[in-house]
């Protein structure tokens, strides 16, 4: 018998071969889904958060409280019960709006730098108010690149917005 017709005629270690060439991308794609879950289970979490504090906002107890940048993060960070840095990383931005057809939303990334500057006017009764949050998110796994709008260090921005009209207070 042949060398060649006994080397192709040997099945031992074939599974152990097949799965060394399957095993770096199956890996890959299994932490590329952990990474892109637990990124969209945090923004899910901001997003209800804020909409949770802006109620606050709207309906009027952060007027009649006083309430300030401060007071906000803290609520909003404590309503965030995913992310363990928030009042460290949380940028706010709060702004009356007079003009509907001026809306400007901010996307919070210029030139690979996180660059929000902090605002805190709710307004008073009646007034349209729009709110954005903006939290550095650290991937888990840093092998992978997303996308394009992401810091100079490596991290995300994770961005949430509410738009509405306070209530009569």
């Amino acid at each position: 018998m042949s060398i060649l017709r006994r080397f192709t005629g040997d099945q031992k270690g074939a599974a152990a071969v097949e799965f060394a060439i399957l095993a770096l991308p199956f890996f890959l794609v299994i932490f590329a889904i952990i990474e892109i879950a637990i990124m969209c289970f945090v923004a899910a979490g901001l997003d209800a958060a804020l909409h949770k504090t802006a109620r606050q906002v709207r309906v009027g107890t952060a007027a009649t409280d006083h309430w300030d940048l401060n007071i906000f993060k803290a609520t909003l960070c404590g309503n965030l019960v995913y992310y363990f840095d928030c009042s460290n990383s949380l940028l706010v931005r709060a702004t009356v709006i007079t003009d509907m057809n001026s809306v400007n939303k901010i996307s919070g990334i210029a030139d690979g730098t996180l660059s929000v500057s902090e605002d805190f006017n709710i307004g008073s009764a009646g007034d349209y108010v729009l709110i954005q949050a903006f939290l550095p998110w650290i991937p888990v796994v840093q092998y992978y690149s997303y996308s394009s709008s992401k810091l100079d260090d490596g991290r995300y921005v994770l961005g949430s917005a509410e738009l509405f009209k306070n209530e009569p207070f």
